[in-house]
């Protein structure tokens, strides 16, 4: 009786994890968030069935199992996030990379390579997001080294949960000891740090693409004239933090 009444409730909660997956595809946003806090409330249960649906699902629907399989931190989902890195939207494969990092799944650094590759051939510039990603991944992995002056490393700070931020103060710094050690200073992003929570703070910018044609020297000097000229608009201030995005020859 026991043994049949074991089997009758995982049957119970397969149904209900089948069901909270299907609704992750709801044209109601409410409802789709409603089922993803409820596969993340169920645990580790919910990973194989999400991870064997998700290549099933539409993008906000993976968009949603990436949040569920990162939140509940198992590395079992690596193979399924493996597989969104061939996803037709940008933002799945952008997300899949950054949970893979996250999960340290080691493995899928042949799969983020050859997504990295496609990325880089698409025409979509280094400086869009899921290059972003991919290369963030495949540091954190360590399959890529990543260029980090000394300057720039001493100067490097946590701010309202961010971990590699800058001191608005230092940024001219910052850009410079970067092309003096031959990076490309794709663009900086500035943060307020109130009551601990970092803020998205706008910025003038340029809005000029680099020629990634031109031999690397100029690259990375126009990259760095950019960049000193949007710096120039900006006001230091202590609670002031930049984030920074600079890629080296090797990473086009």
């Amino acid at each position: 009786m026991d043994a049949d009444l074991g089997a009758a409730d995982f049957a119970v909660v397969a149904d209900e994890i089948a069901r909270l997956i299907r609704l992750l595809d709801d044209d109601s946003t409410e409802i789709a968030e409603d089922a993803k806090a409820e596969l993340i409330s169920i645990g580790g249960e919910a990973i194989q069935p999400l991870a064997a649906a998700v290549g099933s699902l539409d993008r906000y629907g993976q968009l949603s199992a990436i949040e569920v399989f990162e939140h509940l931190g198992d590395a079992t989902a690596g193979p399924a996030l493996t597989g969104l890195l061939r996803s037709e939207h940008r933002t799945v494969r952008e997300w899949s990379a950054w949970a893979i990092a996250e999960l340290g799944v080691r493995e899928a650094v042949p799969m983020l390579w050859e997504a990295y590759r496609r990325q880089r051939v698409s025409g979509d510039g280094p400086d869009w997001t899921e290059a972003v990603g991919i290369r963030r991944a495949l540091t954190v992995l360590g399959a890529r080294q990543e260029v980090v002056p000394p300057l720039t490393s001493s100067l490097r700070t946590t701010a309202g949960g961010i971990q590699r931020a800058w001191p608005s103060a230092r940024l001219v710094d910052v850009v410079n000891d970067l092309a003096d050690r031959d990076q490309a200073v794709l663009y900086f992003m500035l943060w307020a740090v109130i009551d601990g929570g970092a803020y998205w703070n706008g910025h003038e910018q340029l809005d000029e693409p680099l020629d990634f044609g031109k031999p690397w020297w100029q690259v990375v000097e126009d990259a760095r004239e950019s960049a000193l000229i949007e710096a120039a608009f900006v006001a230091p201030r202590p609670n002031l933090f930049v984030t920074v995005e600079w890629i080296d020859r090797a990473d086009v």
